[in-house]
């Protein structure tokens, strides 16, 4: 999502760009990680709709026919504007490499960003969002547009469709017993509701998820139990003095619904301590795990992205949270995806800012960024 950058654009300053050779501590249950696609050394080029460019970011991953996906926004920073695109990669061994085999460009007046993967029939769909390139607080007045674009082989892909009513994002593409589902939130971080689809493609606004204005609801994760019933894991910005996640409390909104989803949502549970940014959910032998921008709750702002566990009862609550460490990340971060390798491994990838630098997040979102891959041995979760 586009950031408040209303508030904190007298902040920017950008520094030289250093030699950049990460090479950091892992948590047990990482085995590797490094930098997949580097925003270092790209300080002269301005081109980010045909190149990669010094800000890369919001992450997804995918399987899709034998080979794995994986696609992320470049751009000059965070700024909204039509000067970005999205890379799509594809690797045919298991992520040990990836060949960049498109390149989809934002709409000539618009920006593009936040896609994700999901797939209908034989065809793989991007997610996405358009804004219009101004400065608002709370992403209101950008207008934003949910888009989607398809392919049969993950190389050609369609022209970008609107696939919502305007100023209504969607978060994450879920499928479950042959229906669509995404929460979106509306302009101005005022409301979350729930949409579905029976063909990926035609979607119909349906109740709400979570409607407190004054937390300023936006990014929505989708989790469904083995019942059927889902989960909604609702990201909360607060007031303003809470936005930058340096003092606390830290919220997340905790909602349950069961099947068909036509009632509104019961928010009455909220997790306290974390506030999951850009979260990404998934589960391992019935484990419940989420990958999502830890804050710091220090006067830097800082922040990390790191893995948590949801614990508890997964059918309807109460829950809580575990967080089992931080991955390599810093600065800008998080927006994280993930696909399985075997029974006990997962790829995953994120982006991340300079991580000797450490910057404060309200400057790196207008510095360079990577994006990271790294593999997860879910053995070593214990």
């Amino acid at each position: 999502m586009s950031r408040r950058l209303w508030a904190f654009a007298l902040l920017a300053a950008c520094s030289s760009t250093p030699s950049y050779d990460p090479h950091p501590a892992l948590p047990p249950w990482m085995t590797d990680a490094k930098v997949f696609v580097s925003g270092h050394d790209l300080e002269d080029q301005y081109d980010c709709r045909t190149r990669i460019c010094r800000h890369n970011e919001n992450v997804d991953m995918i399987t899709y026919n034998g080979a794995v996906y994986l696609v992320h926004r470049t751009a000059r920073s965070q700024v909204l504007g039509p000067n970005s695109s999205l890379h799509v990669y594809r690797s045919t061994d298991n992520g040990q490499s990836f060949a960049d085999v498109a390149t989809i460009q934002a709409p000539s007046d618009r920006d593009l960003r936040d896609p994700s993967f999901y797939v209908v029939g034989s065809d793989l769909y991007i997610k996405a969002l358009t804004r219009l390139p101004v400065t608002s607080t709370r992403d209101s007045n950008v207008d934003t547009i949910t888009v989607a674009t398809h392919s049969s082989d993950g190389v050609t892909w369609s022209a970008l469709e609107n696939i919502a009513p305007s100023t209504w994002s969607f978060w994450r593409v879920k499928q479950n017993a042959g229906v669509y589902y995404s929460a979106a939130y509306e302009d101005g971080d005022l409301a979350v509701l729930l949409f579905s689809s029976t063909d990926g493609k035609t979607w119909t606004m349906g109740p709400p998820v979570y409607t407190v204005a004054t937390d300023t609801p936006l990014e929505t994760e989708l989790t469904f139990m083995p019942s059927g019933r889902m989960l909604a894991l609702v990201r909360m910005d607060g007031d303003d003095q809470h936005y930058l996640g340096t003092i606390p409390p830290l919220r997340t909104k905790v909602c349950w619904s069961m099947p068909p989803y036509t009632a509104p949502f019961d928010c009455s549970a909220e997790l306290t301590g974390v506030r999951f940014d850009g979260p990404l959910s998934f589960f391992w032998n019935n484990r419940l795990f989420v990958i999502a921008r830890k804050h710091l709750l220090d006067d830097s702002g800082r922040k990390r992205t790191a893995l948590y566990e949801i614990t508890g009862n997964l059918e309807g609550g109460p829950i809580d949270y575990k967080e089992w460490g931080e991955i390599p990340s810093a600065g800008d971060t998080s927006y994280a995806g993930y696909a399985m390798l075997d029974a006990n491994r997962a790829l995953v990838s994120w982006y991340s800012g300079d991580l000797d630098l450490d910057r404060p997040w309200v400057l790196a979102i207008f510095d360079l960024t990577d994006i990271w891959r790294g593999t997860i041995d879910f053995t070593k979760l214990q």
